[in-house]
């Protein structure tokens, strides 16, 4: 075992968590309904984001990261003018 494996595991449990993140916020997106609901996924794309941008650059993980905040901030978006829009 290498003095590098906790960091490794660390890099790959911020992906996950993230991706983790961005499914419960999906999985919310299909039922919200009210403006306190959409508010709970835009928090849950905000938080999927954030982890997103915690993946570091020496992560296999990184390339897609950066795609995934650029996906998740439109799903924000959306998420964001529904909570305003209180559909």
């Amino acid at each position: 075992m290498t003095s590098d494996s906790p960091i490794v595991l660390l890099e790959t449990d911020t992906f996950r968590e993230a991706v983790n993140q961005a499914i419960n916020a999906a999985n919310l997106t299909q039922s919200a309904k009210s403006p306190d609901e959409w508010k709970t996924v835009v928090s849950h794309w905000k938080g999927a984001i954030a982890l997103m941008k915690n993946v570091p650059s020496s992560s296999p993980n990184y390339v897609v990261a950066q795609q995934k905040i650029i996906e998740y901030q439109k799903n924000l978006n959306y998420a964001d003018k529904n909570a305003i829009a209180g559909k």
